[in-house]
């Protein structure tokens, strides 16, 4: 069986900027440069951030869901996917984000399909709202039938899901986008990249580097969201409102990447940790929260970079403040990391997600 005669979809809600929208869309490119018949199936009609091979093909909705209302919308969408799914007879299909519309729109439908959760297994989808959680999960156990095989991002994901599900499961890391190369001096400066948001944890770091004793050091913070005010007052209140550079959204985070020395994550959830990933890869000495789910999929503590307990504010200081000091060890650290860049390339791991589908197709096939 030949995976690139084979018709092949991506479902997923959009292909706005962020990290599951890049994997849909890299992949799919990688499969249409590789002479595979690709089509992307999107559930919304947004603004497309991202650039699609030619041989693409991108299907959307249409722009009905301010007319019809949340609620509406969702029979709407149901149908749309069932009826494209009917009509275009995929071979498979690869459900990345709102996955079980995925699986209703393909239910009584002879389509592989494999699914691939974007963050922690263990993330509560609706905070605050037990009914809304509990329907969620019981929806999601209804059609986990439907359900062919599972990419994990990670082992921990992997080891939940295993737990729920009696099929095949494949840990298969994000890839590594293109990284921009500049050729200007680092400076004494730690950044960090991400969404201003509770889960992202700026807060921890901004606490932390109060705390450094760090003269001349600067911390950047890339990334704009919902607690960037609160951010901003947080630093001005411990003193340190100079020394941090907030840069809000920034479509060129490489530059600030190779401007740095030390790269901190302080997320205390994740699904894979992309911004991580990409600072590892440029190379930088990185400390991470050991978070649900992936910096420790990423990192080897103390080889490649450090890893701290989440929430662990005085360990933080100390592995950051190692950092700053020791310029042999901070050097040893960021040469360890670049091997991500081999690691995580997309040839490599763009191979391991089609490998997957083979083999899928084929268990299906047998088992049928």
């Amino acid at each position: 069986m030949e995976i690139k005669n084979k018709k092949i979809f991506i479902v997923l809600p959009k292909l706005t900027c962020g990290g599951t929208e890049r994997t849909a869309a890299e992949l799919a490119n990688f499969i249409a440069n590789n002479g595979g018949n690709v089509s992307v199936l999107l559930m919304y009609k947004e603004e497309i951030f991202y650039n699609l091979h030619p041989g693409v093909k991108l299907i959307q909705p249409g722009d009905v869901k301010n007319k019809l209302g949340r609620i509406l919308y969702i029979p709407y969408l149901l149908n749309f996917l069932r009826s494209t799914i009917k009509k275009e007879k995929p071979d498979l299909i690869f459900s990345l984000g709102y996955i079980a519309y995925t699986l209703a729109a393909s239910l009584k439908i002879d389509v592989t399909v494999i699914v691939s959760g974007r963050s922690s297994p263990n993330r509560v989808r609706f905070p605050g709202n037990i009914v809304l959680n509990t329907l969620y999960s019981l929806s999601h156990r209804a059609m986990s039938k439907r359900v062919d095989g599972i990419i994990a991002q990670t082992k921990f994901a992997a080891e939940t899901y295993s737990k729920k599900y009696k099929i095949p499961i494949r840990v298969i890391p994000n890839f590594l986008r293109n990284l921009k190369q500049y050729d200007h001096p680092q400076n004494n400066q730690i950044v960090t990249v991400g969404r201003c948001s509770f889960e992202k944890g700026q807060h921890y770091l901004i606490q932390a580097f109060s705390k450094l004793n760090a003269p001349g050091w600067k911390l950047v913070i890339v990334g704009d969201g919902p607690k960037l005010a609160e951010l901003k007052e947080q630093a001005k209140k411990l003193g340190i409102a100079e020394a941090v550079y907030f840069a809000g959204f920034q479509q060129d985070v490489d530059f600030y990447l190779s401007q740095s020395k030390i790269f901190v994550f302080t997320s205390i959830i994740e699904g894979f940790p992309n911004a991580l990933m990409e600072a590892l890869a440029t190379p930088l000495a990185c400390v991470s929260f050991d978070c649900e789910a992936g910096p420790s999929d990423l990192i080897s503590n103390g080889k490649n970079g450090f890893l701290v307990k989440p929430g662990d504010v005085n360990g933080l200081v100390e592995k950051i403040q190692l950092l700053v000091d020791d310029e042999v060890l901070r050097n040893s650290i960021t040469k360890n990391a670049f091997h991500a860049k081999e690691k995580y390339k997309l040839q490599k791991i763009a191979g391991e997600y089609l490998e997957f589908f083979e083999q899928i197709m084929h268990r299906k096939a047998r088992l049928n």
